[in-house]
């Protein structure tokens, strides 16, 4: 115990600069652009964001020559977020995703992202008071806590990546100005490639048959040319395998929330059971869509794949690559509002 006293490196924050974001981008043949985030805090509580930008053709040629840069050590284990620019996220990010997996001051649950162009450009951006990092990282958290992105992390897209049966998928940013920034839709990944984007009007139907929402709201146009709103969403999904050869998965969706906008003049018991099946029919139609998309781009986000080896005997990953063009899925989407304010 005595001779491991004193063994753990000490860094005084004061004399360090913390990486709080990273962004990457794809520079010519074989060659990458990295952004590194610090900031510091001045005596008036006011941020600073400082930016360190460098070339190189490894990750480690990045961080060492961003080094070269800084008056202090960077050190990584402030690490919030990390994006990946477009043309980067299309050739392949495992290798820049490694590194940080390996490096033990990293925590498991910094947020992963790709951009619509460039990431670097998105890390430039001066959004607010809060400073860079805290704008970007609780974009990332309020869209996945209470709206229509899927839980994802670095622990999750590893475990999707490395595991048989699923693809792993991320938030997808884009930079509407310097001082803005949104959520633009959902990279779907194959292995660790960008393979296809799902729009924002879309990330609603997918994180239902992913996830569980807590909160979330979804618009519908009904028969009579009325609309109707439904917030406050919980939902809830179940796969269960029905058959195999043709394989035959049944998707079990409940849907509860609070009816909180109808355009028209009378809202009856009738006409909220009208609405129930409304939703019903369109999360029905938007999800089986989806899975068509997946099918025809031979990427599987839900985890199909998965399902399969873990409840069919000797199943066979090889001959799933035809079986899945032609799984069929059945889905039932039991939609109720709970809350509906004054009816007449």
């Amino acid at each position: 115990m005595a001779l491991l006293t004193g063994c753990v490196q000490k860094s005084i924050i004061d004399d360090i600069n913390i990486q709080v974001g990273a962004g990457f981008d794809e520079s010519g043949e074989d060659e990458f652009v990295g952004a590194i985030l610090v900031q510091d805090y001045l005596p008036d509580k006011s941020i600073v964001n400082k930016i360190f930008t460098t070339k190189g053709k490894l990750r480690k040629d990045l961080r060492m020559n961003t080094q070269k840069k800084s008056d202090r050590d960077i050190a990584a284990g402030g690490l919030l977020f990390v994006i990946f620019g477009d043309e980067l996220a299309d050739k392949g990010i495992i290798n820049f995703i490694d590194n940080f997996k390996r490096d033990p001051s990293i925590g498991a649950r910094v947020y992963l992202s790709t951009a619509n162009t460039s990431a670097v450009e998105i890390i430039k951006g001066e959004y607010g008071p809060q400073g860079t990092s805290n704008y970007l990282y609780t974009l990332l958290e309020h869209n996945i806590e209470e709206r229509d992105v899927p839980k994802t992390n670095l622990h999750i897209f590893f475990r999707d990546y490395h595991q048989k049966g699923t693809d792993a998928y991320l938030p997808e940013l884009k930079q509407l100005s310097p001082t803005e920034v949104e959520i633009s839709g959902l990279s779907i990944f194959k292995k660790d490639k960008e393979v296809d984007v799902i729009p924002p009007e879309k990330m609603f139907f997918f994180k239902l048959m992913v996830d569980r929402y807590s909160r979330g709201s979804i618009s519908v146009k009904l028969d009579n040319g009325e609309w109707a709103t439904l917030r406050s969403i919980k939902s809830k999904h179940k796969y269960k395998i029905i058959k195999t050869n043709p394989s035959q998965v049944s998707l079990d969706l409940k849907i509860q929330g609070s009816l909180v906008e109808y355009t028209g003049e009378r809202l009856t018991p009738k006409l909220i059971k009208e609405i129930d099946k409304a939703f019903e029919d369109k999360v029905k139609k938007e999800c089986l869509a989806l899975i068509k998309r997946f099918q025809e781009k031979n990427v599987d986000p839900l985890g199909f794949g998965k399902l399969h080896r873990k409840q069919v005997r000797g199943f066979d990953f090889k001959k799933w690559e035809d079986d899945y063009q032609k799984l069929q899925v059945k889905i039932k989407a039991d939609v109720k509002i709970v809350e509906s304010g004054v009816i007449e």
